[in-house]
């Protein structure tokens, strides 16, 4: 195994020590972390912004200040994704070594060095660079885990029928596993084949997550609709879309009969998606959109009593970094099947400006953070 690089003891970092805007973040100067038994620290090449890096900058929905700072901010440091070259691995850590280029999700990624836990880490690929690795880890993930999670709603439902005299097609899914590895994996049944046929509908269809949604769908052989504003319908045809939404048109046709609606925006009622759903579909949510206090908790619980009174099957997404998910993802990059969508490149000292940009609804895809270019 190569040795630990010689590390400096300062990194330059982009933070924040109040909530607020973009006109809140500055480049400091913090100490280069230390990883302990189990982590990887990562020298930082590239990183990108999601939503939730906006509303850590904001502190809202406030609810989330009880995790993060009641009064102020207590991690500074700003960013979720990271791809860069392993500087130094903590005790027991296998699989990785100094020098691989890896990536993954973490707290802190704006910045020239991030910890992450090995168990989120995946060694990136030849033939997908570290412009490409930036895009993937949260929104990939989570778009993964929301359709692994509506098969899994389709699997509780196939298992009634097979009981009372039905055959199932919907395979075992187990998270993390072989058969969630995607279409490389040579041991049992991808169970993501079970959304080929199956009418997808995508809310969000154009944001981070949902553009990744669509793609894997879509490679899988779903028949998905895209429901974005008007000027991205082509973006979302392109990732891969049959049928399109412009979600903002009072005569818009959403249409029904769906096995998965994948929600990313809590724009429409719960119970306007449910009436979509066929008989056995399933509603997943994922957001953090909602009032300024609690966010999307209403919303969430409201959607998880529902599911006890009917027989489509209603789910709310937590999701979490994966080392194993992200591995899976990166097979169908490699592939050609997902292809992520770069709005552009830009010094990670212009965070502000891209925050600015994505929270404007400026950008047609990720935008990446260039962490080289922090001084």
């Amino acid at each position: 195994m190569n040795a630990n690089e010689t590390l400096p003891a300062t990194m330059l970092a982009v933070g924040r020590r109040r909530y607020g805007g973009p006109d809140a973040i500055a480049v400091v100067e913090r100490p280069v972390p230390a990883p302990g038994a189990g982590e990887v620290l990562v020298r930082v090449a590239t990183s990108s912004g999601n939503a939730a890096d906006a509303f850590l900058l904001r502190g809202e929905p406030r609810l989330i200040r009880l995790s993060s700072g009641l009064a102020r901010p207590s991690s500074p440091v700003l960013g979720r994704d990271v791809a860069g070259t392993v500087a130094a691995v903590g005790e027991g850590v296998e699989g990785v070594a100094p020098g691989d280029r890896v990536h993954g999700e973490t707290d802190g990624a704006w910045s020239e060095f991030a910890v992450l836990p090995a168990s989120v880490v995946a060694r990136v690929p030849r033939g997908i660079d570290l412009v490409q690795a930036a895009a993937l880890p949260l929104p990939g993930v989570t778009a993964l885990q929301a359709l692994r999670l509506g098969v899994s709603g389709r699997r509780d439902a196939a298992g009634e029928a097979s009981a009372s005299g039905g055959a199932s097609d919907v395979p075992e899914v187990s998270a993390g596993s072989e058969a969630s590895a995607g279409p490389d994996a040579s041991a049992a049944p991808d169970p993501f084949d079970a959304l080929a046929g199956r009418r997808v509908l995508v809310t969000g269809a154009s944001g981070n997550v949902g553009l990744l949604a669509v793609s894997i769908a879509a490679a899988y052989g779903a028949d998905v609709t895209a429901a974005a504003s008007r000027d991205r319908l082509d973006l979302v045809r392109a990732a891969g879309a049959a049928g399109v939404v412009e979600r903002t048109h009072p005569a818009a046709d959403w249409g029904r009969g769906y096995d998965l609606v994948v929600d990313l925006t809590a724009q429409r009622p719960v119970a306007d998606l449910v009436a979509r759903l066929a008989p056995r579909g399933s509603l997943v949510m994922s957001t953090g959109a909602g009032g300024r206090t609690l966010g999307p908790l209403p919303r969430l619980a409201s959607t998880a009593l529902r599911d006890l009174g009917t027989r489509r099957h209603l789910r709310v997404l937590a999701a979490k970094a994966d080392g194993d998910d992200l591995r899976a993802l990166d097979r169908l990059v490699r592939s050609g099947r997902v292809v992520p969508v770069i709005d552009g490149v830009v010094p990670m000292a212009d965070a502000a400006d891209a925050v600015r940009r994505f929270e404007a609804g400026a950008s047609r895809g990720r935008i990446v953070l260039d962490a080289t270019r922090l001084g």
